[in-house]
Order: structure tokens, then C-alpha cells, then sequence
């Protein structure tokens, strides 16, 4: 009962717990709330300036806790192929025991004490050692397509952030141009009111065109802001960062072939290869659960001393006077040892074992079947991941011709917008047009201008879309990470919780 209480003493309440937590949730928003960008107390980066689309995905591999998370994996990976190894190798088990028996009462005390080791080779397992070997090496190679296929959705997200940021940049831009266009057509007006020419219904209407495109700036700044905020957030950096986009919105001709993209999504797609590993490692599962009713074979050797006595002194390692007298031999030449005058006995044994538990009651059969049910899973899987990317590849071609023929058109909409707008401005100054010819002409060219910018984004999308589809989007930044990570990985297994 006293160690019980010492024990219930000495476990958490809820309460601790709970105060333990919250304040490492302070803690976080304290150093949420560093400033400095070289302060080391900050858990994520500072970054200010102009930066580049190749600048983010940098960052990204450095501080994005997807692919952090998949490094982590290949430690995990490496402790599975220790293991996997270690099932062929020899164990070694030290056992040690002290009893006392006082059913006899108390001057009839027996104490017996035991001092073992055991030593074992497999030699023959029923193959679940070849089993477990392939598992982990597959599971390794896994591992590393998981890596891969993290980076390319990182790279896929970051580019399409930043396109879409890029999108808003021009569309403020847009907005900024409507709204300096605006305020001319107001200038105009008021001076045309002053000669006569312009009506105040004129001088209102134009006021209130200005007022719109005004609440249209806003909003585009708005989420322009929000693209940055998304874009930094991917990026895995503090949205204490104040960047700019050094890049352009540019339209940039994609040559693809459908069946040149399919050969290439079928033969390097990441979440391929994967399927593809997870069948090798249910068939090695298969193999390891028959081997469970298989015999297996062990070189097995047992040391063994122990002491049947009253009391014991515990000095096993001098020898008693009885074995000095005699040159400190006895049979095998290895000297017995006394313990208060009583001798400690010596067991030495060593051979082949073999262990067949030939039944479990039909538990291996069940866990087979089982086993095998997974594999056909997996296959299954992988073949509708397969029709999955074939899918992704034909939409991502379709999009990206349909989104190509809009572009072209867009150019020729803006070019005939401006020079409707040109148009409506000289008419309404000569007096031979009106103030809402010059609003509809400004409001086309504004849609032509977004249309455009949004046509131009569509178009990258789209082939940074069959990049991904096709698993080669990213294929440098994982090369480049893949160096790295081994150097994280030995940092991983070197901390400690």
C-alpha cells in the first residue's frame, strides 16, 4: 500500500497536464511574436524583399512540415532495416535470479540464487529473416518515393501560390489603371460641365464610377494579401515576412504529347511507384505468416551458475581453500566457486535446437488467408491509381490546349479595347459621344485586361498540372533534397525527447 501511494503521489493530474501545455502554448506565441529576423528564439524564418518562385521552393524544402515529416520517415525506415537485419543474427540474454523460501520457518531458511546466459544463432527461420530483409529495403525504397512525391506536391502548391499571387499583382495593377482612367473621365467631364458641354447627371456618373473601381482596388490589394499570406504558409516561413514577387506573369508556349506525357506518368509517378512497393511488402507479409507454423532452427548455447544454500556472502570470485589446495581445478578445468561455505554449481550446454509449433489451432492459416487479401488489395489499388493518372494527364492536356486558344484571343480583346476606349474618349471630348460610352469602354477593357492575366495564369496552371501528372514536376529540388537528407537523418537519430 506505502508503494502504491508513493506511486499515485508521484503520477500527473489532469491539471499539471494541462498547465504543462498551455505554457508551451505561451511560450509558442511569445516566439510567434519575434520580430528580429535573425532572432534564433523564433521557430520559423523571417524573409523580406523581392522573391523568386525557385526562392520559395528553397525555402520550402528547408521549413515545410511535409517534407520535414517524410525525413523523419527515412529514420524510420533505417530502424526498420536494422531490425530486419538483426533477426539473422546472433542474441545474447543474461538472466538473474534470487529466491528465498521460508515455508519451513525461520531457521530453515533456503535461499537459492541464479546466474544465466543464453546465446543463439538462427540458422533456420522458415524464411521470414529474407522476408523481413526485402520488407525493410522496400519500405526504405518507399520511403523515399513518399520524399519524392511530398516534394512534388510541395513544388505543385508553391508554383501555383505564387502564380496565383502573381495573378493579383496584375489584377491590382488592373484595378490601379481602372481607377486613374476613372478619375480622368471625372477631370474631363468637370471641365466639359464649365463649357456647357456636360451635364451634372454627367459629373455624378462619372463620380460614382470612380467610387466603384475605388471598392474594386480595395478588394484586388485584399487578396493580394491573402495570395502572399497563402504563399508564405506553403513556403513553411513566419507571416511576419514582408516580400515582394521579383517574377512576371509571362505567357511561355508548353509542347507536350499525349502519349509521350502518359509513358512518362506511368513509368516515374511517385504514388505509382508506391503502389507497386506496397504489393512487394504484402507478398513479403504473406511469407513472413507462413513462416510463423514453419520449424525453425537455433545454435544455442546456455551458461548457467547456481546456488542452492543457507546464506550467501556473494564473494563468487574466490575461490574456496579446498580448490586452492588442489591447483584450483576441478572437471572441465574450470574452478567451482565458494559462497559461505556452500558451492556454486555450473551448467554449461550447447547444440542444435529446433522449435516446430506445427499447430496453433488453424490461427496461421487464418492469418495467411488474411495476408493474402491485403495483397489483392493493394493490387487493386495500384490499378486504380493507374486509370487516376491517366485521367489526370488527359485533363491536364485538355486544359492546357483549351487554356492556350484563350490566351491568343485574349491578346487580340485587349488590343480592340484600348482602342475602343481612345476611341470614346476623343468622341465624348468633342462633345459627340457621352460619359457612359467612356464608362462601358473603360469597365471592356478592364475585363479584357483580367481575362487576359487570368488566361495567362490558367495556361501555366495547367502545365504545371501535367508536370505533376506526369512525375516530373519537382525532379530537381529532390534530387538536391535527397543529399541533404541523410545528414538530417543522423541529426534526427542523434536527438533525444
Amino acid at each position: 500500500m506505502l508503494l502504491a501511494g508513493i506511486f499515485l503521489a508521484g503520477c500527473p493530474s489532469q491539471e499539471r497536464i494541462e498547465r504543462d501545455f498551455q505554457v508551451r502554448r505561451e511560450a509558442a506565441y511569445q516566439r510567434l511574436m519575434q520580430t528580429e529576423p535573425n532572432d534564433t528564439a523564433t521557430d520559423l524564418k523571417i524573409v523580406s524583399g523581392g522573391i523568386a518562385v525557385a526562392d520559395c521552393i528553397e525555402l520550402a524544402l528547408r521549413h515545410n512540415k511535409d517534407v520535414q515529416t517524410a525525413k523523419v520517415k527515412l529514420l524510420e525506415a533505417k530502424g526498420q532495416m536494422t531490425g530486419a537485419i538483426a533477426t539473422a543474427l546472433p542474441q545474447a540474454t543474461f538472466t538473474g535470479s534470487a529466491l528465498r523460501n521460508d515455508n519451513s520457518g525461520l531457521f530453515n531458511q533456503k535461499e537459492t540464487y541464479e546466474l544465466q546466459v543464453l546465446a543463439r544463432q538462427p540458422l533456420y527461420q522458415g524464411g521470414v529473416t529474407g522476408a523481413a530483409i526485402d520488407a525493410a529495403a522496400v519500405f526504405t525504397y518507399m520511403t523515399q518515393q513518399e520524399l519524392r512525391a511530398s516534394i512534388h506536391r510541395v513544388e505543385l502548391n508553391i508554383r501555383g501560390f505564387y502564380l496565383n499571387a502573381l495573378l493579383a499583382e496584375e489584377l491590382v495593377r488592373v484595378a490601379e489603371q481602372s481607377k486613374r482612367d476613372a478619375e480622368k473621365l471625372l477631370h474631363d467631364t468637370q471641365t466639359l460641365k464649365k463649357f456647357g458641354t456636360a451635364t451634372r447627371f454627367d459629373v455624378l456618373r462619372s463620380e460614382v464610377r470612380v467610387s466603384n473601381v475605388e471598392a474594386e482596388l480595395i478588394q484586388t490589394r485584399n487578396e493580394y494579401q491573402l495570395s502572399l499570406t497563402r504563399l508564405l504558409k506553403e513556403m513553411g516561413v513566419s507571416q511576419l515576412s514582408e516580400v515582394g514577387l521579383s517574377d512576371k506573369l509571362k505567357y511561355e508556349k508548353i509542347e507536350k504529347t499525349a502519349s509521350k506525357s502518359l509513358f512518362a506518368a506511368m513509368k516515374q509517378r511517385p504514388e505509382l511507384l508506391i503502389g507497386e512497393a506496397m504489393i512487394r511488402l504484402a507478398k513479403d507479409n504473406i511469407k513472413a505468416e507462413r513462416a510463423t507454423n514453419l520449424p525453425k532452427v537455433y545454435l544455442q548455447g546456455i551458461y548457467m551458475r547456481s546456488y542452492p544454500g543457507f546464506s550467501a556472502n556473494f564473494d563468487i570470485f574466490s575461490p574456496p581453500p579446498e580448490a586452492e589446495d588442489d591447483g584450483g581445478d576441478t572437471a572441465g578445468g574450470m574452478p567451482d566457486f565458494d559462497m559461505g561455505g556452500k558451492i556454486w554449481e555450473r551448467t554449461m550446454s550447447g547444440g542444435i535446437v529446433v522449435e516446430w509449433p506445427f499447430f496453433d489451432g488453424f490461427r496461421t492459416d487464418g492469418r495467411v488467408v488474411e495476408a493474402k487479401a491485403q495483397w489483392h488489395r493493394q493490387k487493386i489499388g495500384l490499378k486504380q491509381l493507374e486509370e487516376q493518372v491517366q485521367l489526370e494527364v488527359k485533363q491536364s492536356l485538355l486544359n492546357l490546349a483549351s487554356s492556350d486558344k484563350f490566351v491568343k484571343s485574349q491578346e487580340g480583346s485587349v488590343a480592340n479595347a484600348e482602342e475602343a476606349l481612345r476611341l470614346s474618349q476623343v468622341n465624348f471630348r468633342e462633345g459627340v459621344g457621352t460619359s457612359l460610352d467612356v464608362i462601358s469602354a473603360q469597365t471592356s477593357l478592364a475585363l479584357a485586361r483580367s481575362n487576359y492575366v487570368k488566361a495567362v495564369r490558367d495556361y501555366q496552371l495547367a502545365g504545371l498540372s501535367l508536370d505533376y501528372a506526369t512525375g516530373v514536376l519537382g525532379e530537381e529540388s529532390y534530387l538536391s533534397a535527397k543529399q541533404g537528407a541523410r545528414k538530417e537523418v543522423k541529426e534526427l537519430e542523434r536527438m533525444n525527447p
